[in-house]
């Protein structure tokens, strides 16, 4: 149970929506444009993001955990050794 004393909120609004899981949320492009440097193994992936959108807030950790997602769905169920074996087994 939720109980209003005052309509006032009890701290000031942020200055920077920087962290903020919804500000930062990656888009559909922002996504394919991840997934295509992961494939080509570019680094500053962030650095890029920005130049294309200068009012994004995605952080890093945001972009660790698209190419984490990515690297998992090309595995499968498949633990990240069995993956490496599977390479190695095919080249």
């Amino acid at each position: 149970m939720v109980k209003l004393v005052c309509g006032i909120h009890n701290h000031e609004l942020t200055k920077s929506l920087v962290g903020h899981p919804y500000a930062g949320r990656l888009t559909k492009d922002e996504k394919t444009i991840i997934v295509d440097m992961t494939k080509l193994m570019i680094k500053p992936i962030l650095l890029t993001l920005k130049e294309h959108n200068a009012n994004s807030c995605t952080t890093i950790k945001q972009i660790y955990n698209a190419r984490s997602a990515y690297r998992s769905s090309i595995r499968g169920s498949d633990t990240e050794m069995q993956h490496l074996m599977k390479l190695l087994e095919r080249d």
